[in-house]
């Protein structure tokens, strides 16, 4: 479409006042030198030559009619946009420092790019930039003095955006809500206010000297947002979250609007995001758009405590932190938070963008460890890990275009991640997110209200789906199958869950540091296979041979990049292109594996082998009023280790479950029978779902000693 007045492409993607301003230049006169000059506006509605004020002698009639008010606030944006490039072009040419050269640059770029975006939108050329405009005229506006060094130029940029968000706040703040005018001078207020942040940010990293990040060969080819996107027609269903919906086309294009956001404020390659919100679409906007604009995204639990949020930030340096309100971010990063509603904004106002090309072995996201033996690790993600993503969820888990995911699990959870979000876009599947923190009753309504083909979730939320009667209506909601991962499948549960529900259950096993369930087991299957495309091989081939526990070597082609500053945990982890985790394994007799749990999972008692999941599964088995339990090595008074046997159950069903354990840990070996029983509330887990047998060890008993 074009307009009716000018002829010009309407930009129907920009929202805004529909005004045309093709047929509005002026005729000015400078009150100071008396030049006249002719144009639409001027950097700063100063006189190009003398800097003095200019006053309108002859005006075109605005081509909208009756819009003058909105006229002047399109001109004023632009007046302060030119302004900002005089400025940056000047500076650029005056500093004598290559790296402020380089990024006043970047900035007179970047307001060149917003004044084309209000061309578009008003039908306005550009104004040509002003061959008179000195950065010294640049400092009467922002009053201030000259610049007489790189600081003070920079100084005087921070300056200038301030001023230029204080006056689009004011002029905002005096106009009603809702008007065309109030929502222009709102979204250039909160852009000038971004520029303002951001330049603060170098300037103190200026100051620093730290290096503004790694360099990116750009002529590279890989996007690892662009690729999860590709291949799908515009029109296929890609998130659900509630009553709002977003097809692959318009999912794609919020992405790339999203990332034009990013290089507004500056990101850079290698830039890191943090995305601390719950679950929604604004999320995987927000988490794609980074990696669609070169930076590196960053899922964050929204309810993180608060010193584990600041040993993340302290860690991570990030640029950028998004999330609902900045109350919980401590300073200096409380500088760097932009709120949901800010987001929301700017995205909805941006031009999309181009994704940026980048080597296969450019970080795309981190994602952290799940801390059961510790504070978590940021595990760094390659671009090239996308390729494959969808391979082992097609194959194995049956994933087909179209198919309907849910996942309990949150999305800064590697679990969800992986098998919904990367492989869930890659397969062209549709996504259910929730944004309320899951429960049984919860997943139950919204598997009832979305009819997923495909649940992913951890055996303590299927087992309390099971204890509180919900797994018959999966079923009947359409489920076609149910993935557990996150933490051991307990054969007993597995049966369970077949029996109440009618459904499949697939099992897998992934790690933070290979994305995707590179072991996995069907009903039926004798233990856990690899998944297509992993190689998998024991660390200790004569203990898999002797049917003794052992690690692994994984190799997938989702192999991490590495963790984040930690060299020792690398060179445990990483071995010569695969990866090596903790947990242990016992080979089946058909050739499969079957977990043993981790190395704190088998310990020596009285000089023999005691292997913990085995002894819960053994003891715990069908037993009725049983929530769930676990077992610990505690150390007595004498300090000589014991077991201790931990059981979750309501306070009415303890007698006849300590009896019933008892029973049945008499007929143990002696070395295998637990110390002491004790009843708990609930497990001590991590926000995933994963058992944190340290803290049970942790604890102070005083349970009575098994009779």
């Amino acid at each position: 479409m074009r307009c009716p007045k000018c002829r010009q492409p309407l930009a129907e993607q920009d929202p805004g006042p529909y005004l045309c301003c093709a047929a509005a230049p002026a005729q000015w006169r400078c009150t100071r030198c008396g030049q006249l000059s002719e144009g639409f506006a001027f950097p700063y509605g100063a006189c190009p030559r003398c800097s003095g004020r200019l006053e309108l002698r002859d005006a075109a009639p605005p081509g909208g009619g009756g819009a003058t008010a909105t006229l002047e606030a399109v001109r004023t944006a632009f007046e302060i946009e030119l302004g900002g490039r005089a400025f940056y072009q000047c500076a650029a040419v005056d500093c004598g420092d290559a790296e402020l050269r380089a990024l006043f640059s970047r900035f007179a770029a970047m307001e060149g790019e917003h004044m084309e975006t209000l061309s578009r939108r008003y039908h306005l050329d550009v104004p040509a930039p002003s061959a008179a405009f000195r950065t010294a005229t640049a400092a009467v506006h922002a009053g201030a003095a000259p610049p007489q060094d790189a600081a003070d130029l920079f100084a005087l940029a921070i300056a200038l955006e301030q001023r230029a968000a204080r006056v689009f706040g004011e002029r905002a703040a005096a106009l009603p809500p809702g008007t065309a005018e109030r929502r222009l001078y709102d979204e250039l207020a909160a852009e000038e206010r971004e520029h303002a942040l951001l330049l603060g940010l170098e300037y103190a990293r200026w100051r620093r000297r730290l290096p503004a990040g790694p360099a990116v060969a750009r002529e590279a080819g890989v996007n690892a947002a662009e690729l999860l996107l590709a291949g799908h027609a515009d029109d296929a269903p890609a998130i659900e979250c509630g009553d709002e919906r977003l097809t692959y086309g318009q999912l794609r294009d919020r992405v790339a609007r999203a990332a034009a956001v990013w290089h507004a404020r500056g990101l850079q390659p290698g830039d890191r995001v943090a995305v601390k919100l719950p679950d929604g679409i604004d999320w995987v906007v927000c988490w794609l758009g980074t990696i669609w604009a070169g930076g590196v995204a960053v899922g964050v639990n929204p309810q993180v405590p608060a010193a584990e949020w600041q040993y993340m930030l302290d860690e991570a340096g990030f640029n950028v932190i998004v999330a609902e309100s900045a109350d919980d971010t401590p300073a200096p990063w409380h500088q760097r938070v932009i709120t949901l509603a800010e987001g929301r904004h700017a995205v909805a106002a941006a031009a999309p963008v181009p994704p940026m090309p980048l080597t296969d072995d450019s970080p795309a996201f981190w994602v952290h460890s799940s801390g059961t033996s510790g504070r978590p690790k940021a595990v760094v993600h390659a671009q090239r890990c996308v390729r494959e993503v969808g391979r082992i969820s097609a194959e194995r888990i049956g994933m087909r275009a179209g198919d309907r995911l849910f996942s309990s699990s949150r999305l800064f959870f590697v679990y969800p991640l992986a098998n919904l979000l990367l492989a869930g876009l890659r397969n062209g599947a549709t996504l259910i997110l929730d944004p309320a923190w899951p429960t049984a009753a919860s997943v139950a309504q919204r598997v009832a209200a979305s009819r997923p083909d495909l649940l992913f979730s951890v055996p303590s939320l299927y087992r309390n789906l099971l204890h509180e009667g919900f797994a018959p209506g999966l079923a009947q909601a359409g489920v076609r199958l149910c993935v557990s991962a996150g933490e051991a499948l307990p054969a007993t549960l597995r049966q369970h869950w077949r029996e109440a529900s009618g459904l499949p259950m697939l099992d897998g096993y992934g790690a933070s540091e290979v994305l995707v369930l590179v072991l996995t087991a069907r009903d039926g299957d004798d233990g856990l296979w690899p998944s297509p495309g992993a190689g998998i091989e024991p660390l200790d081939p004569q203990a898999a041979a002797a049917g003794e526990p052992t690690r692994l070597l994984v190799r997938s082609p989702m192999l991490a990049l590495g963790y984040l500053d930690r060299p020792a945990a690398m060179a445990e982890s990483f071995r010569d292109g695969r990866f090596c985790p903790a947990d242990l394994f016992v080979r089946t007799a058909g050739g499969a594996w079957r977990f043993a749990g981790r190395e704190d999972g088998l310990v020596k008692i009285k000089g023999r082998w005691v292997n913990l999941p085995e002894l819960e599964e053994r003891l715990g088995a069908r037993l009725a009023g049983l929530h769930e339990a676990a077992a610990a090595c505690v150390p007595d008074a004498d300090g000589v280790e014991s077991v201790v046997f931990f059981f979750a159950a309501a306070a009415h069903d303890e007698p006849a479950l300590r009896a019933a354990l008892a029973e049945r840990i008499g007929a143990l070996p002696h070395y295998q029978r637990p110390a002491r029983l004790e009843r708990v509330d609930a497990l001590p887990r991590t926000p995933s779902g994963k058992l944190l047998r340290r803290r049970l060890r942790e604890r102070s008993f005083d349970a009575a000693p098994l009779r």
